[in-house]
C-alpha cells in the first residue's frame, strides 16, 4: 500500500481531472452564434427648407462668436514679466525707439569707417542687413549706450548702469570691425 501523502495527492489529482472533464464537456459543446449580416441603408435626403429672412439668422451667428478669446488688456504670458515692468518704469516702448536703440550691441556689425573733416563716421549694420552711420555722441544699443570714440578698427560705446547697491557703473564696450573674412 502507498504512504498517506502520496494517496492524498493522487486522490486530489483524480478529482481535478474529473472536474475538468465534466466542465469541459459542457463548455465546449456549443459554438458561438454567427454575427448578423450588416445591412446598408441609404441616409434620408434632407428636406428643402423654405428661405428665411437673413435677419433671423444673424442673432444665432452672434451668439456663437461671443465665446472667442479677447487678449486686449491682458499680459502676454510669453514675455518676461521683469523686462515689461522695467520698460514701464523707464517709460520706454521699443516701437518708439530709433532703430539703433532697438538692438543689443552684439546684434550690430561694424562694417566700415568714413573719414570726414568733421571726424570719423562709423558704418553699422543690423541683423536684417540695414545700414546706419554713427558719430561720436550717437545713442546706440538697448542699454542706452553712447558712442564715445570711433577708430579704424572699432567703435567704443559707453554704457552706464546702476549696480545692486545703487552705485553708478560705467562700462566701455567695443564693436569690432568686420572684415571681408567675417571676423
Amino acid at each position: 500500500m502507498r504512504p498517506a501523502p502520496v494517496r492524498h495527492i493522487s486522490l486530489a489529482v483524480g478529482i481535478l481531472a474529473a472536474v475538468s472533464l465534466f466542465a469541459g464537456g459542457f463548455g465546449c459543446s456549443k459554438e458561438p452564434a454567427a454575427p448578423q449580416p450588416v445591412m446598408k441603408r441609404q441616409a434620408p435626403k434632407p428636406e428643402a427648407k423654405a428661405p428665411t429672412a437673413p435677419a433671423a439668422e444673424a442673432p444665432a451667428k452672434q451668439v456663437a462668436q461671443g465665446a472667442l478669446y479677447d487678449p486686449r488688456g491682458k499680459r502676454d504670458p510669453f514675455v518676461s514679466f521683469i523686462k515689461v515692468e522695467e520698460r514701464k518704469r523707464a517709460g520706454l516702448d521699443t516701437a518708439l525707439l530709433p532703430p539703433l536703440q532697438r538692438y543689443d550691441l552684439g546684434e550690430l556689425k561694424f562694417v566700415g569707417v568714413i573719414w570726414t573733416k568733421a571726424g570719423a563716421r562709423g558704418l553699422v549694420e543690423d541683423s536684417e542687413g540695414k545700414g546706419y552711420s554713427v558719430t561720436v555722441g550717437t545713442r546706440i544699443g538697448r542699454s542706452g549706450g553712447v558712442v564715445s570714440r570711433i577708430t579704424g578698427k572699432e567703435i567704443l560705446v559707453r554704457e552706464e548702469f546702476v549696480g545692486n547697491r545703487g552705485e553708478k557703473i560705467v562700462k566701455e564696450s567695443g564693436i569690432q570691425l568686420t572684415t571681408a573674412g567675417g571676423i
